[in-house]
Parts: C-alpha cells; structure tokens; sequence
C-alpha cells in the first residue's frame, strides 16, 4: 500500500458512504480516497433509531420501523447532496433476526436504502478488519458488542479464525435484565451469569490474555466515560486501554444512579445512557471467562472494514501491509503535505541518527528511529491550517488525527517532535501524563536530529545529499555533502546546531562540501566552508 499512496497525485479521488443500520443506531459514514491509495472520514451522521426496542414476538415495532425510515430518508438525501460515488449499506443483528424482515427491508428501500444483510460471519468479518488494520495485532481476539449481538473473534497472522456469536447487545440485555434504574444487584448478577452461559469454553478464547482489542459503540463509550472519571490528558480513544478494573468502577457508578443521573455522566451519550450498564456488564464478564485483565479500543470496525474491502479492492483479504508507516504515510498525504521536501528531511533526519549512533553519542534504537521518520514526514502538516505557528497546529493535527498501530505514549512522543522541530525545543509539556521520564532525554536527542534536517532542507531542493559524523577532540564535525553551494546551507543550518549540544553535549561543527558531479567543471575538488 505505501507504493501505491502515490496515486492520490495521479487517480481522481472518489467518495464512499457505509450505512450501518445497527440495533441501536444507524450510521452514515463517508470516506474520500483514491483507489489503493490515500483515504480519510470526511462526515459522519448518527441516528438513534433503537429498532430493536420494544420487540414483539420477534418483529420490529412500526414505531421503531418509523424511526429507521427517518433515518434511512436522511442518509439517501445527504449521500445525493454530497455526491459520493457510491452507497454500501448494511444490516446487522436487529433486521438479520426480525421475524418481518422483508418488511423493514421494503420499507428501507422506498425511504431510499436497500441494505444487504449481513450474517454472523460477515459482521465478524468486519469488524475483524476494522481492527487489524488499524492496529499491530497479528494473533489475539476481537471483541465486537452492539445494541444487538456481541461478536467475538480470533485472529492468527491477521487472518480471522474461529468465532462466536450471541445476542447479547446493549439493547437486548438491557431489556431482558436491567429495566430499573437504580438497579438492584440481583438483577445485574441475573445478567452476569446469563452471559456466563452463553459463552462456549473455547480454547481459542485464551488468546485474548495476549491481545484482546475492542470495537462497537459500547466500548468507545466505555473509554470516553474512564477518560473523563480519570481525567485523562488526551481525547482519544483508538489504543486506549481499558481494565477490568475500571469496568467494575464504570458498573458500580452506574448501577446506583437513577436515570436522570446517569445522563448526566460524563462522556456517556445521553441516548445511550440507559443501555451502557448492560454493555459495561457484558464485556466484563466476557474479559473474565477469556482471562483478559484489559481491553485495547479500537475506534475502527464494521463500516470500516467495508471501507477497507473498498479501498483495497481487489485483495482478499483487504489488509494494508504496514499499519504503522502507511498510517503516517496517509495522513500526511491526508493533510497534503510537501512530499519530497517531508522525505528529504526524513532521510536527513535518520541519517544524523544513524551517524551520532556510529561514533558513540547514542545507542541505535530502531523504535527511536520510526518514531523520529514519523515525525519528519509530518512536521509540515499544520501549514493546511496557517502557516503562522504551523508547528503548533501540526501538533493539535497529529495529537486529534491519531496514528494507526501507535499506542498514546508514542503518538505523544511523535506530536511532540513535531511541535519541537521549530522554535522551542520538543518537551513533555502538556503531555506528561502519557510519557515517562525517560523521553524527556529522549525528545531532546530526536528533535536535535530533526531540527538539523529540517534547516539543511530550509531551500527545498534536495541539496545535501547526504551528511558524515567525527569526533575531533572534543568536539563533533558534522560533514554535509551538498549538491552546490555549500557555505550556503551552512550559514542557514549553523543556528541548530544548539540543539544538538543541548541533546548531547559536545560542541558541534558543520563542514560543507561541494559532492563529485555538483560542479561543471570536472576534476575540480570540491569546495570546503566550515561553520
């Protein structure tokens, strides 16, 4: 996929929308990308719509079929407004086992959506590479809850194995066990052990003590609700880790509060706020009989996994190679960043890396240096905002955008770089919370480096083809191999070399040279101008 984020330059960019016609809300999503190339969320609609409230005898009411055609008659204008190219619509556990399904499928269509409904596999399916590709797992499980049914599923080398799945959504257990609020602990003990039962032992299942990653409405809600009660110094949710024993803390607020009071927690959607303890039950009964301490959010899932089989098409299965690099890749091509000036930094960046390394001031560390390559393709993208301080929206960009298969301690290490590549040198301001002690050090010593690649790009033209480190005495002699006019790119980067003291301590100095084949005159020797 990295080679192919090329086309967004060459392929005209389409538009897809995914409707999800869930148990408790239906959703109108819609990408912008170039086929095999770069893709981002440009909208996103939600509706209540609750269709399976209130089931008689297996069939969904009129009221709720009023409410999904409200829904479906809105999505259809918005997709004709905003002119996407094309419509995937699906349905899942409420409509897949309506006793009158024909029913609510006519009537979808005449509001303008006619769904394909999913079965259990699909859904699994979906969601499955929602997940994998847009975190690192390779063998673990995935957990999927809606309002109607819970999926749970294995992979192995990112390929899905067994699965199960159970009616055991928000909506339905709420209205099966947990009609009252207050609710008294009886009747959430009644559901703990009905969703005991209902699990297999499946050996399989034991995988999720290694990596147990959930997708679903439920648990997002369940980790915006821990980040408000911990007060959590970052909003997002993709990588999020969820204990068991921050669900039993979400459960125990919830089961005492009335309804009125529920509503009023914070990070709980007030449409959601009568169902979340069922969901907050379910899942935590489902981590004890799998053995898992904690779950890892996944703001992706189904729609996104139909998004991918999109994107990708025509591999089977869909999954992008490298989650890491091209998630950085598609979000600086996202952000429509200056491509070969981002990657002349980066090449320069890695190369003062990997030269400080060699004569002895750092130890190579290949997750420092992915980590100091993302921050050179991104450090320009805050200029779509405005120029001034572009170094501090670059960071708000990176910070809220998120980067797939990056856990929150290294995507704040990433927006810190950013932030730091101008002006004050990159610090754990702000971010704290999410670093350790140690990166205090460490933001220094890769920010030094991406400061100095930065200001021997400041033309833009690929000029320094290259740089070589050596310790003379006590000092380091950085040797810059330019294309032409060397004094030049000395003059202009000499100002950074403050930082790399700052990270390392010796004084360092720049040389330029003049490289084999940048002058008209052959066998001239290269021109030399020290710093």
């Amino acid at each position: 996929m990295t080679r192919i984020l090329e086309s967004l330059e060459r392929t005209p960019p389409r538009q897809l929308a995914v409707v999800d016609c869930g148990s408790n809300t239906f959703r109108l999503v819609v990408f912008r990308f170039a086929p095999g190339g770069a893709h981002r969320l440009v909208d996103e609609v939600r509706m209540p719509t609750r269709i399976s409230a209130g089931m008689v005898d297996g069939r969904i009411t009129q009221e709720a079929l009023g409410r999904a055609t409200d829904a479906a008659e809105l999505f259809a204008a918005i997709c004709m407004n905003k002119e996407v190219d094309a419509v995937d619509c699906v349905a899942t556990s409420a409509i897949r086992d309506a006793a009158n399904q024909g029913e609510v499928l006519d009537a979808l269509e005449v509001a303008g959506l006619r769904p394909r409904v999913l079965d259990v596999a699909e859904e699994a399916r979906y969601g499955l590479l929602g997940a994998v590709n847009s975190t690192t797992l390779t063998d673990g499980v995935v957990l999927d809850i809606g309002g109607g049914s819970m999926q749970v599923t294995e992979t192995r080398r990112r390929q899905m194995g067994e699965f199960v799945s159970r009616p055991l959504g928000a909506v339905r257990m709420t209205e099966a066990f947990l009609s009252e609020a207050p609710t008294p602990r009886a009747a959430l003990r009644s559901l703990k052990a009905h969703v005991r039962e209902a699990l297999p032992e499946a050996p399989w299942m034991a995988a999720a003590q290694d990596r147990l990653i959930g997708v679903g409405g439920a648990i997002r809600t369940l980790a915006k609700m821990d980040q408000k009660l911990t007060r959590y110094p970052l909003g997002e949710i993709h990588g999020y880790q969820l204990t068991i024993e921050a669900l039993d803390e979400l459960i125990r607020i919830m089961r005492r509060a009335s309804s009125s009071e529920r509503r009023r927690i914070p990070g709980l959607r007030e449409d959601r706020a009568d169902i979340m303890l069922a969901g907050a039950a379910v899942v935590r009964e489902a981590m004890r009989a799998m053995g898992a301490g904690r779950i890892e959010v996944c703001d992706q899932g189904l729609r996104d996994g139909i998004f991918y089989e999109h994107l990708l098409a025509p591999a089977d299965p869909p999954l992008v190679a490298d989650v890491r690099r091209d998630g950085v890749r598609n979000l600086a091509a996202a952000y429509g960043y200056n491509r070969p000036h981002a990657e002349n930094v980066a090449r320069l960046a890695e190369q003062t890396y990997d030269e400080l390394v060699r004569i002895g001031l750092q130890s190579d560390d290949p997750w420092e240096r992915e980590l100091l390559w993302a921050a050179s393709l991104l450090h320009d993208v805050g200029v779509l905002v405005d120029y001034n301080d572009h170094h501090k929206h670059s960071f708000y960009l990176v910070l809220n955008a998120g980067l797939p298969g990056h856990d929150h301690r290294e995507l704040a290490l990433v927006a810190s770089l950013v932030r730091g590549h101008r002006k004050r040198l990159p610090s754990t301001s702000g971010l704290a919370g999410l670093l350790r002690e140690s990166d205090g050090e460490r933001l220094l010593r890769l920010g030094a480096c991406l400061r100095l690649a930065e200001a021997l790009e400041q033309a833009r033209d690929g000029a320094v083809r290259g740089l070589r480190a050596r310790s003379v005495g006590a000092d380091v002699e950085l040797t810059l191999e330019c294309a032409a006019h060397p004094n030049v790119v000395v003059s202009a980067a000499r100002a950074e070399t403050f930082a790399l003291q700052r990270a390392f301590g010796p004084t360092f100095n720049l040389v330029g040279t003049e490289g084999p084949g940048a002058t008209d005159t052959p066998g001239q020797p290269p021109a030399r101008t020290t710093s």
